[in-house]
């Protein structure tokens, strides 16, 4: 540890003693006006007589008079004021696992007239959050999101991790049952304790009332829970049956593509981050209400994706408009 110190001291006594070639110019410059002349150097160094009088005016016969200055300014008029970044802070804190957008409209509330974009550099610049680094897909794939509410709603299954369950379970494993609007992305969530088409067929029968609005097509990846194995037999499933049954159309994605249920994948990672690993459920009954309350919250709550509005208003907005 005293090695690393004591080499960190050299190399900040090494930058502080550090002449520059412009250091040296400059002063070669103003040795020669001092001899013959403000016009005669800048003749010869190819320079304004501006400059040169600049020069003079700074050298004290040290080259270190003539080192390059700081260019910031002294003073910012736009510069965020201590109580916009205490301002930030707070809702971060309060509302930072809801997403930016949400700390942003919150801000707002309070007061806040920055962009968005302004708030987003202020808490990278300042560190009140790690910055994540975003891996890239290796292929390229274009999704087709809806044009209305209901056009395409994607769905897919989860595991409640066990972590979180201190209830006797007595083997059953319980997992979550997720639909997610691709347009105003409204979602809708069950807790089963079954992986299975019997469970999937059951959670369409209230789906479409539960969303608000009519379903058109419905869209899931090839998980026996919602489709059989085409390979081994052309029998169609319950849940593919009970789709039919409805009128909707089902569409499945590409074996191995989670990516193209990217929405519904990316509102399970929210529910890891927000609901699963921050309780602990005692009861059954615990894990059922606070996913009903977390479904509520996520409806309400704004998405930067959506223009900084809820789910909720998103479909409210767009039935005003067709109505009017």
């Amino acid at each position: 540890m005293c090695l690393t110190k004591n080499s960190l001291h050299r190399k900040e006594h090494l930058l502080s003693t550090i002449i520059t070639e412009e250091m040296r110019y400059r002063q070669k410059v103003c040795e020669y006006a001092l001899k013959h002349g403000v016009t005669k150097a800048a003749r010869r160094y190819h320079t304004y007589r501006q400059f040169v009088y600049r020069q003079l005016a700074r050298y004290d016969g040290t080259v270190r008079s003539l080192a390059l200055r700081s260019r910031r300014p002294k003073t910012s008029p736009t510069a965020h004021r201590e109580e916009e970044l205490c301002l930030i802070r707070l809702m971060l804190k309060q509302y930072g696992l809801y997403g930016l957008a949400e700390v942003y409209v919150r801000c707002q509330e309070k007061g806040y007239t920055r962009s968005f974009e302004s708030m987003c550099r202020q808490i990278r610049k300042k560190g009140y959050r790690k910055v994540q680094g975003q891996r890239k897909s290796y292929t390229r794939h274009e999704g087709l999101d809806g044009e209305f509410p209901g056009d395409k709603v994607q769905i897919d299954i989860k595991y409640v991790p066990k972590e979180c369950i201190r209830f006797p379970s007595y083997g059953l494993q319980y997992y979550q049952i997720t639909a997610i609007d691709e347009f105003s992305r409204k979602r809708v969530l069950k807790i089963v304790d079954e992986k299975s088409t019997y469970e999937t067929t059951k959670f369409l029968e209230d789906l479409e009332e539960r969303m608000g609005f009519p379903i058109h097509t419905i869209q899931v990846d090839n998980g026996y829970e919602f489709v059989n194995d085409a390979d081994r037999t052309s029998r169609e499933s319950r849940f593919e049956l009970a789709v039919k049954k409805k009128g909707w159309k089902l569409r499945r994605i590409r074996p191995y593509s989670p990516w193209q249920n990217g929405k519904v994948e990316r509102s399970h990672r929210e529910d890891g981050k927000i609901l699963y690993s921050r309780h602990i459920f005692r009861r059954k009954k615990d894990l059922v209400e606070q996913v009903k309350k977390h479904e509520q919250l996520y409806n309400t709550t704004v998405k930067y994706v959506l223009n900084f509005k809820s789910p909720e208003q998103v479909v409210q907005e767009y039935f005003e408009t067709v109505v009017a």
